[in-house]
């Protein structure tokens, strides 16, 4: 029963102010009584499953119980200092305990292979810096190599390689009134450059003075 219902009920029935903190104080008493009984209850449930776990623990191995640490014991918590953690970002286990590794940043090519492909030493230091960057920046397991100077002898040969070069552009094609306009401005050449010609032929040819004389037919 509630403690409201029982203060209620004294109320109506007039008891004393006395009368209801006794009645309240045992209905509290009750209750606390009947939470301390479900958690003895509680706490030998709890005893008897652990007594039938550790009895089947017995009967398997067939000798002494397990202690607690035996019966579940933690796996140890694997501790990397930053040089193996490092290590470990930074190289593959391959077949055959190799490691491919990241560019090492003391990594110095082979120049003479370089000089044989015909580099000179300005070029291979510019291979090399973009070499450097290309595989710094790039990420994921491509970045991991098994053999940094093949690696590098790779990609001298492809720079060695001739670039392809690129398809003359079309001209655009003409269009009917730019034909016309063409054909007209041509014609107009033409015709100028034969007014020039005549003038030319009159200048450069020889002149004759004619004395006075019959120059008619007979």
């Amino acid at each position: 029963m509630r403690i409201t219902s029982i203060v209620e009920a004294l109320v109506q029935c007039g008891a004393t102010p006395e009368m209801i903190l006794c009645a309240v104080r045992a209905a509290e008493a009750g209750q606390q009584s009947d939470i301390e009984r479900r958690r003895a209850s509680d706490r030998e449930r709890q005893q008897r499953h652990r007594a039938h776990v550790t009895s089947r623990a017995v009967t398997a191995t067939g000798g002494a119980p397990l202690s607690d640490k035996e019966r579940s014991p933690t796996p140890p918590k694997e501790i990397n200092s930053p040089d193996n953690t490092q290590t470990l970002a930074q190289a593959r286990c391959l077949p055959g305990g190799r490691r491919a590794m990241r560019l090492p940043e003391q990594f110095e090519p082979d120049r003479d292979f370089a000089a044989r492909l015909g580099f000179g030493e300005a070029a291979v230091a510019l291979e090399l810096e973009k070499f450097r960057d290309y595989w710094t920046a790039k990420s994921g397991r491509d970045a991991a190599k098994l053999d940094w100077p093949a690696t590098w002898r790779n990609w001298m040969r492809n720079a060695a390689r001739p670039r392809k070069s690129h398809r003359p552009q079309a001209s655009p094609r003409e269009s009917d009134f730019a034909r016309h306009q063409r054909e007209c401005r041509q014609a107009i050449e033409r015709e100028l450059n034969g007014n020039q010609d005549n003038d030319d032929l009159t200048k450069t040819q020889p002149t004759f003075d004619l004395e006075p004389g019959d120059y008619r037919a007979h």
